[in-house]
Order: structure tokens, then C-alpha cells, then sequence
């Protein structure tokens, strides 16, 4: 079976993930990669958008994962993110990848990430 993969690529949102008091009150945006992985011969052939992953209920199912859920860490985030989009598509693999871009200690960083990858 081929395989191949769809990337949403710097989805920006923001939740209330961290540790600290500060990061879980006033919140922080994440920038996220969502990569995923199935069989899209039929769709190659068909050209017909029920023989593919649909990006758009990705997006929208990764949105309402980032919007209904409080975590201390973003580890556990992208793992919410690749197990909704394992249990609600026909993705074989999953690889979220999660920027945080606003750090509790001073701004020579640019950014720290989190990949979380999970398979079917």
C-alpha cells in the first residue's frame, strides 16, 4: 500500500497549557504541524474529496481538541491531537509537532517543541 501524507502546517491558536500559575491563567498562543499519513491512491484516481482525509474536519477537529482541554503539559496535547485524528480518520500516522513560542525564562530563545508521532 502506498503512502502518503497531508501537513497543516503554523496553525496558530492559543490555550491555557504549562505548569506554571501564569502559562494556566493567562494563557499563551502554540503554533502547531499536523502531519498525517494514509492511502490516497483512490483519490488520485477519483479526484473526489470523500476518497481523501478532508484537511478541513482535521483542522477543525484539531481546534476543538486545543479548545476543549486544559493540560499542564504540551506533551500531552499533541498526544490528545494524534489520538483524535487516529480515532475520527482514516490516517495510518500521526506526527503533531507544537511550538511554544512564549517561554518563562528570558527571550534568547526562539521557541521550544514537542513531536509526538502515533501510529493506527
Amino acid at each position: 500500500m502506498l503512502e502518503e501524507k497531508i501537513i497543516l502546517s503554523g496553525i496558530t491558536v492559543f490555550g491555557y497549557y504549562g505548569v506554571s500559575p501564569m502559562e494556566r491563567e493567562v494563557g499563551q498562543k502554540l503554533e502547531l504541524d499536523i502531519e498525517f499519513w494514509s492511502d490516497f491512491t483512490k483519490a488520485c484516481v477519483t479526484d473526489a474529496l470523500e476518497d481523501t482525509i478532508n484537511y478541513e474536519r482535521v483542522y477543525s477537529k484539531v481546534m476543538e481538541t486545543v479548545e476543549k482541554n486544559r493540560f499542564n503539559l504540551i506533551e500531552t496535547l499533541a498526544d490528545a491531537i494524534c489520538r483524535e485524528i487516529l480515532g475520527n480518520f482514516a490516517a495510518s500516522k500521526v506526527k503533531t509537532t507544537i511550538r511554544k513560542l512564549t517561554l518563562p525564562f528570558p527571550n534568547n530563545l526562539n521557541h521550544v517543541a514537542v513531536v509526538v508521532e502515533r501510529e493506527a
